[in-house]
């Protein structure tokens, strides 16, 4: 169930768009509606339960403008707001863009909100998945000894990243498909990318086990692997406990 704020001193118009969304869509609800920028900064800030925000930037006592600059947890709510305004002039001095997933005009009508929430719902889940899949790469590079503060390891972890959200993508060559991706992501150079993460594997080597290292990527020896082997095993990996955890 997605939990909705409607914020907007016109209550007509909230009570009205809540009816709507609670009929339309059995996995939405409207849980709260704030009539003034302060109830809704106390709603945001108190209940964790809010999952999406549809937020009027000109209402009494706080404008919407300082409710989004002072959300306590921004990283909650990133990408959470859907502005609904009929002042452009407002729209202009949003500075928190980071909290806003879409910017509607008030004048627009209640089936396109509907619609841009069902979108917003939908991308969430995508970020919710992202998030997962980054999560299990850095615990399985941990696992086996590598230094995520370093940055050749955090470019490791989103060459993997790229690798598993692409199905399309492989490490036939990541020189060419997939460290042009990354060195852009991080504003440097494929060199450097490559680079990096050649050294982060060095560190690991050095430091990680040799028992574990050899169960780890079924090797007989002691031997470093490539960086095509860490990629592709560690995907195995990840591939093989959601499969399991799905059965």
């Amino acid at each position: 169930m997605v939990n909705i704020l409607i914020a907007d001193d016109n209550i007509s118009f909230a009570t009205s768009l809540m009816n709507y969304l609670n009929e339309k869509n059995n996995n939405v609800r409207v849980c709260y509606i704030a009539k003034n920028g302060k109830e809704t900064l106390e709603f945001l800030n108190n209940k964790k339960d809010i999952d999406i925000v549809l937020l009027d930037l000109d209402m009494p006592m706080l404008t919407g403008i300082q409710v989004l600059e002072n959300v306590e947890d921004k990283r909650k709510y990133e990408e959470s707001f859907i502005i609904i305004s009929g002042k452009n002039d407002l729209i202009k001095k949003i500075l928190s863009k980071e909290l806003i997933y879409s910017i509607m005009y008030k004048a627009i009508d209640i089936e396109s909100i509907a619609e841009k929430i069902n979108k917003l719902i939908k991308n969430k889940d995508k970020l919710k998945s992202q998030k997962s899949i980054k999560e299990q790469i850095v615990q399985e590079l941990l696992y086996l000894g590598y230094d995520i503060s370093y940055r050749g390891t955090k470019y490791l972890v989103s060459v993997i990243e790229y690798i598993s959200l692409n199905q399309n993508c492989n490490t036939e060559n990541l020189k060419k498909n997939v460290y042009p991706t990354v060195a852009k992501k991080y504003n440097t150079s494929i060199h450097n990318v490559k680079s990096n993460i050649n050294r982060a594997n060095n560190l690991m080597y050095y430091n990680c086990d040799i028992e574990k290292l050899k169960k780890y990527f079924t090797f007989d020896i002691d031997v470093k692997p490539k960086i095509k082997t860490v990629i592709n095993t560690v995907i195995n990996k990840i591939s093989k406990k959601v499969t399991k955890s799905c059965v």
